[in-house]
């Protein structure tokens, strides 16, 4: 990939923001083609170091070339004028500076940290095998109580639930309810995921997409009946609920109820986390817990500690991180500032291994990403060339240190 053409633009999205997925994984595939490349994504995120680097740059001199580049990545900037600057990060400015300095900004950054490559070198060592990577997997509970396997089930009818069909279509597990057919009552179906597994391709009776990633459940009817369409989590779950103005989606989880006609959102409610969190992607959606009641407009995100603490209260985040939150869904690990214990509970999930501390680990941070396709010991090497800590894998256990 040539550096003057594409990886100042991805960095600069990246900062402001505003990268599409592929976008994302263009970006990262560099980032982790080698360890200069690594180092230099660092350091080209760190605004003091731009700044100080940049600073020879006569800066009436490249003004005109900035409001250029503005105006290609943003047309209606023009038109704006310099209020875009000020609703652009600072460093997001370093990042357009770093974008028109081109490939001798990157010379410069490259050549300071080619010098720091004996000290950040990967040190992860692999005692036993290496971990593959989770895989989409689950578990389907039926309303009898029979369990059906669903990593291998080939397509084709996999039950019948009184009115409704289930049916494994081209990797889609979908439900088709007989509309001529009348069912007496709710029959229930769980779909479950355990370590190491996901289901990104549940279609509910009514339309509904959901995604389930590791270590999460849904409970959900068959087939909708009544005035509302309710179903049940644990863990984490993405929704593009159909729409259906006359018969309201609910989501339950601990407590805690989300409402939507029709949206896109994402649910995170792990038990080994802090609190639920519910990231709107589009559409709204009404929040009910502890008696109290919030609304989410797109961008937002909703943080309650504990649905079953009457005090408790619902935090809203109006600039949440959106791509951080549906990374898992769209096959991404991102840490956008996280600390290491977050990130290792992630790990932890999808690789299905047990994560130990050798020593008091302190909350370093870390921005970073990668797809989830990779072998656990390619994510702890580019871990590592954050600066951050070192890992020793030994079968499924990683003991992370200093």
């Amino acid at each position: 990939m040539e550096f003057e053409d594409r990886i100042p633009m991805l960095i600069a999205g990246w900062l402001r923001e505003n990268l599409t997925a592929s976008e994302q994984q263009e970006l990262f595939d560099w980032v982790n083609e080698s360890e200069a490349n690594s180092l230099y994504f660092t350091k080209a995120t760190d605004e003091k170091l731009l700044a100080e680097k940049l600073k020879h740059f006569n800066r009436e001199d490249i003004t005109p070339r900035i409001d250029k580049t503005l105006e290609s990545i943003d047309p209606d900037s023009k038109s704006r004028g310099k209020g875009l600057w000020l609703k652009m990060k600072k460093y997001a400015v370093a990042a357009c500076l770093l974008l028109v300095a081109g490939s001798g900004v990157y010379y410069i950054i490259r050549t300071s940290v080619s010098t720091k490559k004996d000290i950040l070198k990967t040190t992860t060592t692999i005692n036993n095998n290496d971990v593959p990577p989770g895989s989409e997997k689950a578990i389907l509970t039926l309303a009898d109580g029979s369990k059906v396997t669903l990593d291998n089930e080939a397509n084709g009818t996999i039950a019948r639930q009184g009115n409704t069909v289930i049916m494994k279509e081209d990797g889609l597990l979908a439900y088709n309810t007989d509309k001529n057919k009348s069912q007496a009552g709710i029959l229930y179906n769980t779909l479950t995921t355990e370590k190491g597994g996901e289901y990104r391709s549940l279609v509910l009776s009514d339309g509904t997409k959901v995604w389930l990633n590791s270590v999460s459940s849904i409970r959900y009817p068959t087939s909708f009946i009544g005035d509302e369409r309710k179903v049940e989590i644990t863990g984490e779950a993405y929704f593009e609920v159909a729409k259906n103005p006359s018969r309201p989606f609910k989501v339950s989880v601990k407590g805690m109820e989300v409402e939507v006609l029709g949206t896109h959102f994402n649910i995170n409610s792990y038990d080994d986390e802090e609190g639920i969190k519910t990231t709107l992607i589009e559409g709204a959606v009404k929040i009910v817990a502890a008696g109290k009641v919030s609304f989410l407009k797109p961008g937002q995100q909703a943080i309650l500690r504990s649905a079953q603490d009457e005090k408790g209260e619902i935090k809203i985040v109006n600039d949440a991180d959106m791509d951080e939150a549906v990374a898992w869904k769209n096959g991404l690990f991102v840490f956008d500032g996280a600390d290491i214990k977050t990130i290792m509970r992630q790990v932890s999930r999808w690789y299905d291994v047990d994560v130990v501390y050798q020593d008091n680990i302190s909350n370093h941070f870390v921005v970073t990403g990668i797809s989830r396709t990779v072998p656990v010991s390619k994510l702890l090497s580019v871990l590592e060339k954050m600066g951050v800590v070192h890992f020793e894998i030994d079968g499924k256990k990683i003991l992370v240190k200093h």
